[in-house]
C-alpha cells in the first residue's frame, strides 16, 4: 500500500472498515468443536452466492434461508467481481463453479474467483466442487483467492455443511477485521512471526501464506532474495495451520549439510550405521513428527539426498542410515529457496521430479527495493527493538533517515537493514 503519509493511510483504513465491516456479531461458544471452540452464530451475516450456468443456480437456489444468515443474494459469475467490488460488503461469498457434468470446474472459473477476490477485500471465498476434485485444482482454487470448501456428491448439495462452512469464514472474516481494527496506528505486524510491513505486494504475500497454511499436507514452496524473510513466511504458514499448528517446527540449512551427515541429519541412522555412530539418532523427519519441516536453502541439497526427499515426499516413508527398515512419518514440507530451481534442473543439480513436488504451492517475496514503503514500517519497528535493547530512548527519527535508506541498494534486504540499524545503535 504506497501512501504518502501515516494519517492518509490511517483515513483510508478506517474509511474502508466502516464500508466493509459488518456489525458486531454474537458468538455462542460451547465445550465442543474443533480446538474446542464452535464456529460463531453471526446474526447478521450476508452471503453472495455466486452461479456459473442455470444448473449450478438451481442448485444454489436451494441454499438458503440458512439460521444466522442475514441475506443471500444470487448473482452470475460474470457480474460477480463487480459486486464484490463496488456493492455493500459480503463477509462470505459462495461459488458455485462446477461443470454441468460434475466432472470438474467449468473453464475460466478460477479466473473469475481471482477477480471477485481482488475487488472484495476481507470477504471469504467458499467454493462448491466434486468429491472427486484434483488436490492441483484445490490448489488453483487457494492461489487464486478460495479460503473455504464444499464438497458435493452426485451434485448434491449438504446444507448442513454448507452453514458450518459458511460460519467458518465467517469467523475468518471477522478475525481479519478485528486485526485490523487493532493495527490502525501501526503497521501490519503479527507478533507471532513478526511479519512487518504496510506494502500492497507483502499484504498479497502474506495472504497467500494464510490460505496455503489451510492446506495441511500440501507443501509449500517459498522463493526470494537473501534476507527478505523466507523463513518468518514459514513460520506463519506452520502457525496458522489448523492441523499442524501445536507440532514441532524445525529448520534444516540444506546449505550446511553434506553427504552422510545430510542423509543422517534428515533421516536418522541407526547405531554402528558409520564410524562416530554409538547411538541411534532419530533425525529431523521423526523429530517434527506431526509438524512441520522447513528445509531452507534447497537448491543447495546434496544431489544424493534428494531421490531419498522424493521418497518421504511422495509416500511418507524414510530410510535411517544404516537400516533396511523403512519408517513412516507424518510431516508438512516447507522449502526456500533464492535459486532459480528451473536453470538447476536443466544444469543437472536438481531433480525435476522433487521440484514438482516441492512447488505445489507457491509463494514468492518480492525484494525490499520493489517496496520501499515497507522501509517506513521496518525502520521504526528495528530502531525501537534495538533501543530497547541497548537502553536507548529514541524519540523521533528524522524524516531524511527514511529518504536516504529508500536511496540504498539494499541487496541484503530486510536481514541487511536490520544489521545496519542494529550496528548504529550499537555504537551509539
Amino acid at each position: 500500500m504506497v501512501l504518502c503519509d501515516r494519517s492518509t493511510r490511517r483515513e483510508a483504513v478506517q474509511r474502508e472498515l466502516v464500508e466493509k465491516s459488518p456489525k458486531r456479531r454474537q458468538v455462542s461458544v460451547s465445550a465442543q468443536g474443533e480446538r474446542g471452540v464452535e464456529p460463531p452464530q453471526v446474526s447478521t451475516l450476508r452471503v453472495l452466492r455466486v452461479h456459473s450456468s442455470a444448473g449450478s443456480a438451481s442448485r444454489l437456489a436451494t441454499v438458503g434461508p440458512l439460521p444466522g444468515v442475514h441475506e443471500m443474494s444470487l448473482c452470475s459469475l460474470a457480474d460477480a467481481p463487480r459486486i464484490a467490488g463496488t456493492e455493500s460488503v459480503y463477509p462470505v461469498i459462495l461459488v458455485d463453479g462446477m461443470s454441468d457434468r460434475f466432472s470438474g470446474l467449468a473453464p475460466g472459473v478460477l479466473d473469475a474467483v481471482a477477480a471477485v477476490h481482488r475487488n472484495s477485500g476481507f470477504s471469504q471465498i467458499v467454493l462448491l466442487l466434486p468429491a472427486s476434485v484434483d488436490i492441483n485444482e484445490c490448489c488453483r482454487a487457494i492461489e487464486a483467492g478460495v479460503s473455504g470448501f464444499v464438497e458435493m456428491s452426485d451434485g448434491q448439495i449438504d446444507v448442513e455443511l454448507v452453514r458450518r462452512r459458511l460460519e467458518d469464514a465467517a469467523q475468518r472474516y471477522e478475525r481479519l477485521v478485528d486485526s485490523s481494527q487493532e493495527h490502525l496506528e501501526d503497521t501490519t505486524e503479527t507478533d507471532a512471526v513478526r511479519m512487518v510491513s504496510q506494502s500492497r505486494r507483502m499484504a498479497e504475500v502474506i495472504a497467500r501464506a494464510a490460505r496455503a497454511a489451510q492446506v495441511s499436507d500440501a507443501p509449500v514452496l517459498i522463493h526470494g532474495e537473501s534476507g527478505t524473510g523466507k523463513q518468518l513466511l514459514a513460520e506463519m504458514v506452520h502457525r496458522l495451520d489448523p492441523k499442524r499448528s501445536s507440532r514441532p517446527f524445525f529448520t534444516v540449512n540444506c546449505a550446511a549439510i553434506t553427504g552422510t551427515l545430510a542423509e543422517s541429519s534428515l533421516f536418522g541412522h541407526i547405531r554402528g550405521a558409520f564410524t562416530g555412530a554409538s547411538q541411534s539418532r532419530a533425525g529431523y523427519f521423526k523429530a517434527a513428527e506431526g509438524g512441520t519441516l522447513f528445509l531452507d536453502e534447497i537448491g543447495e541439497l546434496d544431489p544424493l539426498i534428494q531421490p531419498k526427499l522424493l521418497r518421504a515426499l511422495q509416500d511418507g516413508m524414510i530410510l535411517p542410515v544404516g537400516s533396511d527398515v523403512e519408517v513412516p512419518v507424518d510431516v508438512r514440507i516447507l522449502a526456500a529457496t533464492n535459486r532459480t530451481l528451473p536453470d538447476l534442473i536443466n544444469e543437472g543439480k536438481f531433480r525435476l521430479d522433487l521440484y514438482q513436488r516441492l512447488n505445489v504451492l507457491s509463494l514468492e517475496i518480492p525484494p525490499l527495493r520493489e517496496r520501499p514503503e515497507d522501509i517506513e514500517a521496518l525502520v521504526p519497528y528495528f530502531v525501537n527493538k534495538y533501543a530497547r535493547a541497548y537502553g536507548h530512548h529514541i524519540e523521533r527519527i528524522d524524516r531524511r533517515v527514511f529518504e536516504f535508506l529508500a536511496q540504498c541498494t539494499m541487496t541484503g534486504n530486510v536481514r541487511e537493514l536490520e544489521n545496519a540499524i542494529r550496528r548504529i545503535l550499537a555504537m551509539k
